[in-house]
């Protein structure tokens, strides 16, 4: 019996000991397991978390309170509940670029403080304080200030790519979509714009409570709210209400953009429903016109950022200015199909939702302005800003890789906005527009409120047409750069300057000569495809069938030379002026010939689309690509030119074309005295050429940059004469990097280089531009090694577009040998810096190589 009793609890004892040791081991297994988690955890949003989270985590809802006080000064405290599902029991990580101090709080819905560890820009909780299923937690927080565009009287919050964990702690990726819940507590006199529509409103002594409705599911990058002193419209058009918030000051723009801004916004919802087969996907659509915005438009479902000054026109306005606002509402209203009801799985196919977006809009534009000629349209918007990126060694592909979020930002620029719609019409093309249409339908109702990504969409097209379109995949959507085309005696030769020897199969419409133009359709598959009219060729591809850097012939320089204005399709004219910039750039016209044939053949020019495009030829070819020398030999005849196209020659709205030409190229006393006797409104101009406050700035601006002797007066004079407050933040930050004392403009140029001065990033692009200007340019090349220093900082903390912005400014003045130098050594002791930065680099210093490389090879052979 007593040998059972101590079997018993022998096995007891034992079972017990067993147990502790299972759960130490379990502890401990728990803890390894925790800290690889804590290890792997990288600053930013890998792919490999992203991809982790996906997996395990849905059904995200954000309940979000922000109270925001009336002193910029005053920090802004925030709360945010997040509700999820947690379908397997790991640490859950969110993402938060803030400093660990601004976490007050985290804990579970019955208030019970949670543990959490703090690495990296993330918070990561252990499953032991979590369950599968449906989980809560409660964040109180002070809200992240690099995002928010704060100034004394407005505050937007600008999230896009990977902003949304600057702001409060989220899963900031763009496949895990939510639904947001907001509460916004404001100063009294201040209005608030958010996704969802306002549902309650509480007015209090000195401050408001406004309720929004919680939204459809949304991309954390879409999530968006404006708070500050705006004026409010409402248009009611074609059966749906169209809200505007805005803080233009000028009466007349007000009154003569609020009708057409609704109307349009109403004409592109109603297009894309049409298109797409699917109502409106959001519940309220707000247009928010915000000064100096950092992009021409942000497509955040119910609050709509657009550019202020596009948005709002004088009365004389020319058409290029109308399309450009027609073609932005467009695009931001395509977004919310293409991007925000379906959303790319991951930000390397951020192409996907801007190619459709600006594909619709340029459908849109075509009902829109039914007299216009949208071929031609087509081809300035987007072949030479294509080309700008794709002609350089800066070139990359229009599906790039993307390891880490943090660096999506550069991913953007001309090569998916431009190259992209120019490529996605060539698909349409090979297999018809109806069957593009079926198969975006498809796309759209089979990932409603959900992600997609390019593989899926493309194989969804091979299914709807039956076509197999992998070799076209590989050589448009994955491979960088554009062919060189160019006309030889018997044939049509493609090169591919990378050396690759890559083919870019296309068809083009080559224009030729022989008792009369000729057109024919050639299709290019080779790099030799024979064509025995190619001593007269005019244009190499009139119709726009193909993309490439069209080199002009002998023959046809000679043939524009004396008829380029006896082109009757304007679309002719408009490529004819592209090759012969392109010969500009690859020496085969020189430059001074070129403003000469501007001179010579713009007076005849009457499209206002073709004349804005070749003037900002002539001012790039003026400033870029002309000697000093040769410069001041034409200086003269340009500005004689350009005043006389404003007061006696150019067509109505034109005038202002070349009144803002002149602007850019003015030197000579006499011109210099004419433009200060407009900005003192001393000097009649022709009735259509409206000189507004901006105006007035951007004369202030050119005229002291060449006579700083009247730096002081003519600041007292923009003070006194303008009334837009907003205008004038901005004249006040930007004007000190006019001045002509150097040590001043040398400490305007030391602040940009600090974050805390970087505000607003439009301003600090223009102080840069003016720093660098042509005129200060060899007494600002010292800032060159600076600048390229910054650039990976600019591209941490700045906006999507910032880190191009930055260089163009800084770079675009600059033409010396010595600065080339200064890049290339840049370049070359920093090896391993990052690609796409680099890229970057090597793109906007692309006129640098065209003016020095052949000078740098023949020192290297000696």
């Amino acid at each position: 019996m007593a040998s059972v009793i101590f079997n018993e609890k022998f096995n007891k004892n034992n079972k017990n000991v067993v147990c502790r040791v299972f759960v130490v081991i379990s502890l401990l297994l728990g803890l390894v397991s925790c800290k690889k988690e804590q290890d792997k955890v990288e600053d930013g949003v890998s792919l490999e978390l992203a991809k982790e989270r996906k997996a395990n985590i849905g059904g995200v809802t954000y309940k979000l309170y922000f109270s925001i006080p009336t002193e910029r000064s005053e920090a802004i405290m925030a709360e945010s509940t997040i509700f999820f599902e947690l379908f397997d029991l790991v640490p859950v990580i969110l993402d938060f670029k803030e400093a660990k101090e601004n976490i007050l709080s985290v804990t579970s819905s019955d208030g019970k403080r949670i543990p959490y560890v703090f690495k990296n820009e993330h918070i990561i909780i252990q499953p032991e304080h979590l369950k599968k299923g449906r989980n809560e937690l409660v964040i109180q927080f002070k809200a992240g200030e690099s995002s928010l565009n704060r100034s004394d009287d407005m505050l937007y919050t600008l999230l896009v790519p990977d902003r949304c964990r600057t702001l409060m702690p989220c899963f900031d990726q763009p496949d895990i979509k939510a639904r947001f819940k907001l509460t916004l507590k404001i100063p009294s006199r201040w209005r608030a714009v958010a996704n969802g529509e306002p549902i309650r409103t509480e007015y209090f002594s000195n401050y408001k409570l406004y309720e929004f409705e919680e939204t459809k599911p949304l991309s954390t990058y879409l999530f968006a709210f404006t708070v500050g002193r705006f004026s409010y419209l409402e248009r009611y058009v074609g059966g749906r209400w169209i809200g505007i918030y805005h803080r233009e000051t000028d009466t007349s723009k007000i009154n003569a953009s609020i009708p057409v801004i609704a109307k349009e916004v109403s004409h592109a919802l109603d297009w894309m429903e049409n298109y797409t087969g699917i109502r409106y996907p959001f519940d309220v659509y707000n247009v928010v016109a915000i000064p100096d915005f950092q992009y021409g438009g942000m497509e955040h479902p119910g609050a709509v950022y657009y550019r202020a000054s596009t948005m709002f026109l004088d009365r004389n306005a020319d058409l290029a200015a109308w399309m450009k606002r027609s073609d932005v509402i467009a695009h931001e209203t395509a977004h919310m199909w293409f991007g925000d009801y379906v959303t790319m799985r991951w930000f390397n196919d951020v192409w996907l939702k801007e190619v459709f977006a600006g594909f619709m809009s340029d459908k849109i534009m075509t009902q829109l302005y039914p007299d216009v000629n949208h071929h031609l349209n087509f081809f300035l918007n987007h072949y030479e800003p294509a080309l700008r990126t794709d002609r350089t060694k800066g070139a990359h592909p229009i599906l790039q890789e993307l390891n880490n979020l943090k660096d999506a930002g550069t991913l953007y620029g001309d090569i998916i906005y431009h190259k992209a719609p120019i490529v996605m019409r060539m698909l349409e093309r090979e297999i018809s527009e109806r069957r593009l249409q079926i198969g975006l339908q498809r796309y759209l109702r089979r990932w409603s409120y959900s992600n997609a990504d390019w593989d899926e969409l493309i194989k969804l097209l091979e299914s709807t047409t039956g076509q197999d379109l992998q070799a076209w995949n590989e050589i448009w959507i994955k491979e960088s750069g554009a062919p060189v085309i160019e006309f030889q005696k018997d044939g049509i030769v493609m090169t591919d300057e990378s050396g690759k020897s890559r083919v870019w199969p296309q068809a083009i419409s080559v224009v030729w000569d022989y008792m009369g133009l000729k057109r024919t359709l050639i299709p290019l598959r080779d790099s030799l495809t024979p064509f025995r009219y190619g001593a007269s060729v005019v244009l190499p591809d009139g119709d726009v069938m193909g993309y490439g850097c069209f080199l002009p012939t002998d023959f046809s320089i000679r043939f524009l030379d004396d008829g380029l204005e006896n082109l009757n399709d304007p679309l002719y004219r408009a490529v004819a002026w592209q090759a012969l910039y392109e010969g500009v750039l690859h020496k085969k016209v020189k430059g001074e010939f070129f403003l000469k044939l501007c001179i010579k053949h713009l007076p005849q020019e009457k499209n206002n689309l073709v004349v804005n495009r070749t003037l900002s030829f002539l001012r790039i070819v003026y400033s870029t690509y002309l000697d000093e020398g040769s410069r001041q030999l034409i200086q003269d005849d340009l500005e004689r030119f350009c005043i006389n196209m404003v007061n006696n020659k150019a067509e109505g709205k034109n005038k202002k074309s070349y009144f803002n030409t002149l602007l850019s190229i003015c030197s000579s006393p006499k011109s210099c005295s004419y433009l200060l006797s407009v900005l003192k409104e001393e000097q009649n101009l022709p009735e259509d050429v409206t000189i507004n406050e901006q105006d007035k700035i951007s004369i202030a601006f050119n005229l002291v940059l060449r006579d700083t002797s009247i730096y002081e007066d003519t600041k007292a004079y923009i003070m006194r004469t303008v009334k837009n407050k907003d205008l004038l933040d901005r004249f006040e930050y930007v004007y000190p990097s006019l001045s002509g004392d150097k040590q001043v403009r040398d400490s305007v140029f030391n602040a940009l280089l600090v974050k805390e001065n970087r505000v607003n990033e439009v301003w600090v692009e223009e102080c840069l531009r003016w720093l660098n200007h042509p005129r200060r340019r060899m007494e600002a090349e010292e800032y060159v090694p600076k600048m390229l220093g910054a650039l990976q900082e600019i591209q941490q903390t700045g906006d999507i577009f910032f880190p191009g912005s930055w260089l163009s400014a800084g770079l675009a003045g600059h033409t010396s040998k010595n600065v080339y130098t200064m890049v290339n050594s840049f370049l070359e002791k920093h090896s391993n810096y990052p690609q796409n930065l680099k890229l970057k680099i090597l793109a906007n210093s692309d006129h640098l190589r065209r003016l020095h490389s052949e000078e740098e090879n023949k020192d290297r052979l000696k």
